[in-house]
C-alpha cells in the first residue's frame, strides 16, 4: 500500500553501477554534445536566426523552469539529508539496496568527502537521483537554445559554465569519485530556488522577486567557494596527508581549476550588477546639470534596450539573476526628448 502511495518506490531497484560502466563506455558523447552546443551559441544567432524574428517561447519557459525547479527539489530531498549525515553524524543506518536490510555507516567530514560509498552514491533513490543529476547537465544546455531563439544575449559565464559542468560531471561520476553525493546536494538545493526564482520571472512577477537576485547569486558564489574547498580537500588527502582518497587526481585537480574560474566570474558579475550600480549612479547625479546627462541618455540607449530586452520570460541560467537585476539606474528611465 505504501508503494503505491510513494511514486519513487521503483527508485529502490536502481543500480548506479550499470549506468556508471555505460558512461565509461562513451566518454566521446560529451564531447560531440560540446561541439553541437558551441555551433548553436556562436553560428545559429549568426545564420539561421539572422533574418528571423525572436520565437515566443513564453509558454515553454514556464513549464522549463517549474519542472527544473521541481525536479531540483526531488533532489535536494533525497541528497541533502544524506550529505549532512555522511559530513556530521557520527553514526546512522542506510539501506543496503543491493542485499537488502540495513548497514550502518559512520559519517564524519573526511569520509562524506573522500569515501565512496555505493549505499549512498550509486543505488536506491539517492543514487539515482545523483545520477539525474549528472545526466540532466545535457539537456539544461535548452537554457541555451531558449535564449538563441529569442534572440537573447548569449554572455561568456552563461555557456562556459554549461559546457564545463556537463563535461566535468560526466566524467566525475564515469570516475565513481567521492564527494560526487555533495556536489550533487549542494546543485540540487540551489537550483531549486533558482529555477523556481525564474519561473516566477517568467510569469511576469520580476518586480517583486528581483530584491532576491542578489541572494541567489550569493548562494551561486557560495557554492563555489564550497566546491573550491573541497577540491582542495580532497587533493591534501591525496598528495599530502597520506590517508587517500577515493577519487581521481585528474578530476580534482581540473575541479579545483573549473570552480576557481566560476568564482572569479560570479564574482566579478556580482560586482558589476550589485555593488558598482550605486557607485555608477552617483557619479551620473553629480554629472546632471553639466550638459552630459542627455549625452549619457543617448549613449546609454541601446544598452537600455539591451538590458530591457531580458524580459520576463527569459532566463540566462545560473547568470540570469544577475543579468535580470543588471538595470540601469532609475535614472536613466525616462523617455527621450525629441
Amino acid at each position: 500500500m505504501f508503494e503505491m502511495l510513494n511514486p519513487f518506490h521503483y527508485l529502490d531497484d536502481f543500480r548506479g553501477d550499470v549506468v556508471c560502466a555505460w558512461m565509461r563506455a562513451n566518454l566521446e558523447i560529451p564531447s560531440v554534445v560540446t561541439v553541437l552546443y558551441i555551433v548553436m551559441v556562436l553560428y545559429v544567432p549568426r545564420t539561421f536566426m539572422k533574418h528571423r524574428p525572436a520565437y515566443n517561447l513564453r509558454a515553454l519557459n514556464l513549464i522549463w523552469n517549474l519542472g527544473l525547479s521541481l525536479f531540483s527539489c526531488c533532489g535536494a530531498y533525497y541528497c541533502l539529508p544524506e550529505v549532512f549525515k555522511s559530513l556530521f553524524v557520527s553514526e546512522f543506518t542506510v539501506r543496503n539496496f543491493s542485499r537488502g536490510g540495513t548497514v550502518t555507516l559512520h559519517g564524519s567530514f573526511y569520509k562524506g568527502v573522500c569515501g565512496l560509498n555505493a549505499d549512498l552514491f550509486c543505488d536506491g533513490p539517492v543514487g539515482a537521483f545523483v545520477c539525474l543529476f549528472i545526466l540532466s547537465k545535457i539537456p539544461e544546455m535548452l537554457d541555451t537554445a531558449f535564449l538563441v531563439f529569442q534572440k537573447k544575449p548569449v554572455i561568456f559565464l552563461h555557456w562556459y559554465h554549461h559546457v564545463t559542468v556537463m563535461l566535468y560531471c560526466w566524467h566525475s561520476y564515469a570516475m565513481n569519485i567521492s564527494g560526487g553525493l555533495v556536489f550533487a546536494g549542494m546543485n540540487y538545493g540551489v537550483h531549486s530556488i533558482m529555477y523556481f526564482y525564474f519561473f516566477i520571472c517568467s510569469c511576469g512577477y520580476r518586480k517583486y522577486v528581483r530584491p532576491f537576485a542578489p541572494l541567489i547569486t550569493f548562494l551561486q558564489i557560495a557554492q563555489m567557494v564550497v566546491g573550491m574547498f573541497t577540491e582542495v580537500y580532497t587533493l591534501y588527502h591525496m598528495y599530502v596527508s597520506g590517508k587517500g582518497c577515493q577519487s581521481n587526481a585528474t578530476n580534482a585537480r581540473v575541479g579545483l581549476m573549473m570552480y576557481m574560474s566560476y568564482f572569479g566570474l560570479f564574482s566579478r558579475l556580482f560586482y558589476d550588477s550589485y555593488l558598482s550600480r550605486g557607485k555608477k549612479q552617483g557619479n551620473t547625479e553629480a554629472s546632471a546639470g553639466t550638459g552630459h546627462k542627455r549625452k549619457r541618455l543617448l549613449c546609454t540607449g541601446q544598452a537600455v534596450a539591451t538590458v530591457e530586452g531580458v524580459s520576463d520570460d527569459t532566463r540566462n541560467s545560473d547568470a540570469a539573476p544577475s543579468m535580470l537585476a543588471k538595470r540601469v539606474p532609475d535614472v536613466y528611465q525616462v523617455k527621450r526628448r525629441h
